[in-house]
């Protein structure tokens, strides 16, 4: 009898780029398969993990998070455990494997050509075309000649290990912009399968089931001991704190003083103008998304309408109150990744925008906020 082979395909690509919100989707459009989601995550705050298991719901088992390191470094023993668990659990149909930002391909690649239990389907690159566009001359800057541990050399290694390479945001682009990515693409990779897509709605037959052409790719010249972000000068933090960021100081933060150095910052946050609402952020360079993820506890507890037993509501009620006796389950909890300074100086930022002791008493009071944040909601 055949030795079973487990397809596993790797989604790379860049901070921020869109890599997570394509495999929430890719998850989705490939139900009801098996499908087991190995997530890395430079952070110790496993966001990504998180939003992957919220879609798997009642699948909690095939999504591993691996966080705080590289899967070619610190984190390598655990990949290949992680690995040997899924190639020996026979009811997974696929593997997709969601790469740190900062992780460079060729070790991640001759680990996976290496074994003899896997399939290696397919190694496919989320490249942000807004941040391209904006941060590296639409690209341009790629073909120019960088140093090993430059953040140009990171992206071009993850272009370049690509057999097929996805241009998120497209919807952003003008045409003459995303034609003029897609021809520096092209010189950087020419064998490779480009798509333009928005919010990761990409047919996943482009993706999944490529007959392992990522087998195929082998990587020339000298592969590091180790990989690990911190070549690149990438760190994260995680700011924890239960009060409410104050909207319109948060909201100028993004707007008017975003250090440059912050490549991704992402988590779960609350306004004091919208204290129902647990909502995500993303943000990614220069863009930012918030999405609203539900309600708190503490929200349901306030809300007349909701349908609560006596029974539940008092059990709800002494839950909330354990966690914080003014907030309850409420809380902002943030990671952001750059560089070190860039750290530093968002991190103050950011404290700089939560409400004051003052503004707290007003809260609690029922004083109203000035939001400049979108009422909207876009379902995507």
């Amino acid at each position: 009898m055949a030795r079973r082979r487990l397809p596993v395909t790797v989604i790379s690509g860049f901070l921020g780029a869109g890599k997570t919100t394509l495999v929430r989707r890719l998850i989705r459009d490939l139900a009801p398969q098996r499908v087991a989601v190995i997530v890395n995550d430079l952070s110790e705050l496993p966001v990504d993990a998180d939003l992957v298991r919220e879609t798997r719901e009642g699948h909690d088992e095939l999504v591993v998070n691996l966080h705080r390191g590289s899967l070619g470094g610190t984190l390598r023993e655990a990949f290949r455990g992680a690995l040997d668990a899924m190639v020996a659990d026979e009811q997974l149909a696929h593997c997709l494997i969601e790469t740190s930002g900062g992780t460079h391909p060729d070790r991640l690649v001759a680990d996976l050509t290496a074994r003899d239990d896997i399939v290696f389907d397919g190694f496919v690159t989320v490249v942000d075309g807004l941040n391209l566009l904006r941060d590296f001359d639409g690209g341009r800057a790629l073909l120019a000649p960088s140093a090993p541990d430059d953040l140009r050399a990171l992206l071009t290694a993850q272009v370049v290990a690509a057999s097929v390479l996805i241009v998120s945001k497209a919807d952003r682009l003008r045409r003459a912009e995303a034609e003029s990515i897609l021809r520096v693409l092209r010189q950087l990779n020419a064998r490779a399968v480009i798509i333009t897509a928005a919010y990761g709605h990409v047919d996943p037959k482009r993706i999944v089931g490529l007959g392992g052409v990522g087998q195929r790719r082998r990587i020339t010249g000298h592969v590091t001991a180790e990989d690990e972000p911190a070549r690149f000068d990438l760190g994260s933090e995680v700011l924890l704190d239960p009060r409410p960021f104050h909207p319109q100081r948060l909201h100028a933060l993004f707007t008017q003083a975003l250090p440059v150095g912050i490549h991704r910052s992402k988590g779960w946050l609350w306004l004091a103008s919208r204290p129902l609402d647990v909502l995500v952020w993303s943000q990614a360079g220069s863009y930012l998304g918030l999405e609203w993820a539900g309600t708190w506890k503490a929200g349901v507890l306030a809300d007349p309408d909701a349908r609560l037993r006596p029974e539940e509501r008092q059990a709800l009620a002494v839950h909330v109150q354990s966690v914080h006796r003014v907030f309850g389950d409420r809380h902002c909890e943030m990671t952001f990744i750059g560089h070190a300074n860039a750290r530093a100086a968002f991190r103050t930022q950011l404290e700089a925008c939560l409400c004051t002791d003052r503004e707290i008493d007003a809260w609690t009071q029922g004083a109203s906020f000035d939001d400049p944040w979108p009422t909207r909601i876009r379902s995507i």
